[in-house]
């Protein structure tokens, strides 16, 4: 008897151990699941996705990434939200947003040194964030004032609000035009007038950020067009 009762406690705990290792596989293997999760995020998280906007293969294109589209999240009333410079600059309840990617995949970065974001930083992130609401978009990806794109956008919150750079500025000389829609696009918003120097931050080179960690992935990436 005492055997069986042994062998019984044993299987009952395997079997606890694989429900609980099923269930964080399914929480943490993201790319497993076809459903977003808002409870992981936290406030100064960024989002990235594969916009369906016209614009989506030729920054694909001219990254060499499939992530066109990025945003910050801060929670509001206890919903998560998505600040995105989508034209105007804005709030999206992040269910909404995730819905706009296609596929609707999305990946879910976090700072590394979580830490660093202290209840005064985000808060200084935050009023950098409001500053912006409702400016027009830029679609010449300029760093000025006066327009603004998403990764910029998500960009200044970083830097502005927590002196944090996540991503590395790059110039327009260092991205690949060679695709057909990047070529196109370039064509119709700079005319003959290649800004090689003009300086962009791009979502590609902000989830590819060494500062930065992956807390969540939905779905599938969709292939470089």
């Amino acid at each position: 008897m005492i055997h069986k009762n042994r062998t019984l406690s044993i299987i009952v705990l395997l079997t606890s151990i694989g429900i609980v290792g099923f269930a964080t596989f399914a929480r943490v293997g993201g790319q497993k699941r076809r459903s977003a999760d808002p409870a992981i995020l936290k406030e100064g998280d960024i989002v990235f996705q594969c916009s369906v906007s016209a614009q989506c293969p030729a920054i694909a294109q001219a990254t060499h990434s499939p992530y066109t589209h990025c945003g910050i999240v801060f929670i509001e009333r206890g919903a998560s939200m998505v600040w995105e410079a989508v034209g105007p600059v804005r709030k999206t309840p992040y269910a909404k947003w995730v819905e706009h990617g296609a596929g609707h995949h999305v990946v879910v970065k976090r700072l590394r040194d979580a830490a660093a974001l202290t209840s005064e930083k985000i808060a200084a992130m935050k009023a950098e964030g409001e500053r912006e609401m409702g400016r027009p978009y830029d679609i010449r990806f300029s760093m000025d004032d006066e327009n603004i794109y998403c990764s910029e956008l998500v960009w200044k919150i970083y830097e502005r609000g927590a002196h944090i750079g996540p991503g590395t500025i790059e110039r327009f000389g260092d991205m690949d035009f060679t695709g057909p829609d990047a070529k196109r696009i370039l064509k119709d918003r700079f005319g003959d007038r290649f800004p090689a120097d003009q300086e962009v931050i791009t979502p590609a080179s902000m989830i590819r950020s060494t500062l930065l960690i992956t807390v969540d992935s939905v779905g599938s990436p969709p292939a470089i067009p």
